[in-house]
């Protein structure tokens, strides 16, 4: 390999073809490490490694959270960044604030990424007008993921509203089963959390709620209803909850101990890495009264100025994670919807067909909005606050009334800094 590197820079010197270019090792940063997961990290590498670019990856656990965050800064900070980097949200702005990223409006530009990405996916993507991070998919949050043979034993149609979802779940519990499974992490009780809260108040509510950080919007009638309803689902916990992981959560589901998750469609590229069915072995349906709302997270990338790399490396990998081919593949593995609008349906699961028919339409609705959870919705100052009251709320560590007034005052003083 370091021969290799010498004839490289010799050759760059020279003014020889860029091809050698291909020939750098591209490390990646991403916290992809659930079966599922790998699955999907396998395609892009398997993409890459077309392109004639030698991967190589650097893996921590972290969802995108301050565990993953913590180990990539202290990397940057140490000298030592990867060429890409795996984000979400907001997380992308404050890299970018400090100067960190590369610019890329030229790739863009050739790839017409402003005409087939969705606009609150490009929200996160572009910082002061550039496009900074290059979004991989946009998966959705406010989805029912059900295992298939014990909702058919159980008999019940599917939940369109509350109170129906509320019937299932009584029946679920009555049947022996764990009615709605969960993990402990707070970003998983966020995750229910806005989905409740969208199903309570609707998608204008949560846009001037928790986008816009309108404290008018924080109705407290509405918002008792909203933490209510958090309480009812809490009574359909198992103790279980309080030690396990999403995907120890999503594992329930899959064989059949629980009957249903409140979580993103990831699971659904569990499901399938499984060899699982829509239709047959699970089914997936929007939460109760969210029909026509999409709350997304694009996962990204970004790359990293300080990485020295020529630049038709980095051209190379930023224009291959935005090919239609990838993002087809990718995401049937992901069980997202692919980033751009265009890329062709007929591919995908039933779920997924659904996703890509429910993201081309908030788009246009105005109804794609992001996840509070995943950092889709607010800078990690404002996400972590959301996460402490609604954990705690959840973990019945505060009452509905506490949960409001600390909502209400945190929403009040983030919108007045």
């Amino acid at each position: 390999m370091s021969l290799m590197r010498t004839l490289l820079s010799i050759c760059l010197l020279c003014g020889a073809p860029l091809s050698w270019a291909a020939r750098e090792d591209v490390e990646v940063s991403h916290w992809w490490v659930s079966e599922g997961e790998r699955a999907s990290i396998d395609v892009i590498r398997r993409h890459m490694e077309k392109q004639g670019l030698v991967w190589r990856e650097a893996v921590t656990a972290g969802s995108g959270t301050s565990r993953y965050s913590d180990v990539l800064r202290k990397r940057v900070a140490a000298g030592d960044p990867p060429m890409a980097s795996q984000v979400i949200g907001y997380d992308i702005h404050q890299w970018a604030s400090q100067g960190k990223l590369e610019i890329l409006d030229d790739i863009a530009r050739e790839q017409e990424w402003d005409e087939v990405v969705p606009y609150g996916i490009q929200h996160l993507s572009r910082y002061e007008g550039h496009w900074v991070a290059a979004p991989i998919n946009a998966h959705s949050t406010n989805w029912l993921w059900v295992n298939g043979p014990q909702f058919a034993r159980l008999g019940m149609a599917p939940p369109d509203s509350w109170p129906d979802l509320l019937a299932l779940l009584d029946k679920a519990r009555a049947n022996g089963l764990i009615a709605l499974a969960i993990g402990h992490e707070p970003w998983e009780h966020t995750l229910l959390f806005e989905s409740v809260a969208v199903g309570a108040g609707g998608a204008e509510f949560y846009r001037r709620a928790f986008l816009e950080l309108d404290p008018g919007a924080l109705d407290e009638q509405l918002l008792t209803r909203i933490f209510e309803r958090m309480s009812q689902l809490r009574g359909y916990l198992d103790p279980g909850f309080r030690t396990r992981s999403w995907d120890q959560a999503t594992d329930l589901v899959r064989v059949g101990q629980a009957l249903l998750q409140v979580q993103g469609s990831w699971v659904d590229g569990e499901f399938s890495h499984h060899g699982m069915l829509p239709g047959r072995d699970y089914e997936c349906f929007r939460f109760p009264d969210t029909q026509g709302v999409f709350l997304f997270n694009s996962d990204q990338y970004m790359l990293f100025k300080d990485k020295p790399m020529h630049p038709e490396t980095r051209r190379t990998f930023v224009r291959t994670l935005m090919e239609i081919d990838l993002q087809r593949e990718l995401n049937i593995a992901t069980g997202a919807a692919p980033a751009r609008v265009d890329v062709p349906r007929e591919s995908f699961n039933r779920c997924g067909q659904q996703a890509i028919n429910d993201l081309r339409g908030a788009n246009m609705r105005r109804t794609l909005m992001g996840s509070i959870a995943m950092g889709n919705a607010n800078p990690a100052p404002v996400k972590n606050a959301i996460y402490q009251v609604v954990s705690d709320h959840l973990m019945g560590r505060i009452d509905d009334a506490e949960a409001v007034a600390r909502l209400r005052r945190l929403v009040d003083d983030a919108s007045n800094p």
